[in-house]
């Protein structure tokens, strides 16, 4: 049970945020019902999310590995399991999913150079996001283009908001879409 209140029924002030979640979604996620105690943060975050979770200049498949390591490591807990399930579901093999653990990544034959890059990013930012020096920015560079490394930096960084905000107040969201997304 969450720490805050949520609303189960939309206010006028969220009524569009929440049809717009349950059309992406399938249905309201907890999250977002926690996130309507507060209207403007709730549609401001629920677009993110929405664009967040789905292709884009980076494909979604990869941007949930992304998900998965930043909330690994970071230790954030919410959410994990429905990541886990999604990227699964988008085509990431058991493998993939698994090696994002801890430093795996860094020798695991089941990501390229460019991916294990941005893992090393997300590690990074997770310990001090004002220390990504050159050896970190010079492989990102090779292989990810300025628009790309935007849309990575975002979900990184809105997922280490999004997780540590969601074990704060004991949020669970078991599922986040109802509905097929592949």
């Amino acid at each position: 049970m969450p720490a805050t209140a949520t609303i189960e029924t939309p206010t006028d002030e969220v009524a569009e945020t929440y049809a717009a979640a349950e059309a992406h979604f399938g249905h309201v996620p907890n999250f977002v019902k926690v996130l309507a105690t507060n209207p403007t943060f709730c549609k401001s975050l629920t677009e993110f999310m929405i664009q967040a979770l789905g292709e884009g200049r980076v494909s979604w498949a990869f941007k949930e590995l992304v998900i998965l390591k930043t909330l690994r490591s970071t230790g954030a807990y919410y959410s994990y399991g429905a990541h886990e399930k999604l990227a699964a579901e988008l085509g990431n093999s058991a493998d993939r999913i698994g090696d994002t653990h801890n430093s795996i990544w860094a020798t695991s034959p089941h990501f390229t150079d460019g991916e294990r890059a941005v893992f090393s990013y997300v590690d990074q930012i997770a310990i001090d996001a004002n220390d990504v020096g050159d050896d970190i920015w010079g492989p990102l560079l090779e292989h990810w283009d300025s628009g790309q490394l935007l849309e990575l930096s975002s979900v990184i960084t809105t997922f280490i908001n999004i997780g540590r905000m969601g074990d704060a107040l004991g949020v669970a969201d078991p599922v986040l879409f109802s509905k097929p997304v592949a």
